[in-house]
């Protein structure tokens, strides 16, 4: 089941609120924080400009909540995952195998993210904005929700290869691994063009999460084997 964004009650005031937020976020998107106007998201969410400032206050703090509506939307679609990983990390003597399986769910989920058809399409163009070049407000996404995620991540791979999670190297391999996925995103039309198609089917997408899974296989045997070596 699918994950909204920026979810909220029935109520017609919290509805002319959404509406506002899905609208910042296309034309934050789309033009980039300093060029969108207030005017053309008001147009866009089909209210007046007044009501920007009604429910929001200013520009700026829609900006803001429009980042925070995002991190929320991927802790809610990492949290399963994540309050596993977190069980595994509190058993005192985790399993590898689990680690391993849950290192291949979270490049899944990743992945279901990434592609075509979910909401990250909504919110692709103003993460990809924010990590090119960071605005005042990226503290929010970073503090609640990349950074805890980005450092269960590690943590779980470091039972996988056995090596310090707090270590600059394995924070840089987690993030490789991450990239592999965000690669799909960051260099979709490379993709398309590869295979001659205009979008990624069914099919496609279940051979890259082979593919992933194999990876995680490949990556994590061999760091354990190369360890046991020494």
């Amino acid at each position: 089941m699918q994950r909204e964004l920026f979810p909220t009650s029935p109520n017609k005031g919290e509805q002319a609120r959404r509406r506002l937020l899905l609208a910042a976020l296309k034309k934050f998107g789309e033009k980039g924080y300093e060029n969108a106007s207030v005017r053309e998201i008001a147009d866009e969410a089909e209210q007046n400009v007044a009501a920007i400032g009604y429910y929001f206050g200013s520009k700026e703090r829609l900006y803001a909540a429009v980042l925070e509506g995002i991190g929320e939307h991927l802790r809610g679609v990492f949290s399963e995952v994540a309050a596993e990983s977190r069980e595994l990390l509190a058993s005192g003597e985790p399993d590898v195998a689990t680690a391993q399986s849950i290192i291949k769910r979270m490049l899944r989920t990743l992945l279901g993210e990434q592609l075509e058809g979910s909401e990250f399409e909504k919110i692709r163009l103003v993460m990809l904005r924010e990590q090119a070049a960071p605005s005042e407000n990226f503290e929010l996404l970073y503090q609640k929700t990349l950074k805890p995620m980005h450092e269960l991540f590690t943590r779980t791979v470091g039972i996988t290869t056995g090596e310090d999670p707090t270590s600059t190297k394995l924070i840089l391999r987690t993030h490789a691994m991450f990239g592999q996925v965000l690669a799909f995103t960051l260099a979709r039309a490379t993709i398309l063009r590869r295979l001659g198609v205009k979008k990624l089917q069914a099919a496609h997408k279940v051979m890259i999460a082979e593919l992933l899974d194999e990876h995680v296989d490949l990556i994590c045997g061999g760091l354990a084997w190369k360890g046991s070596e020494r």
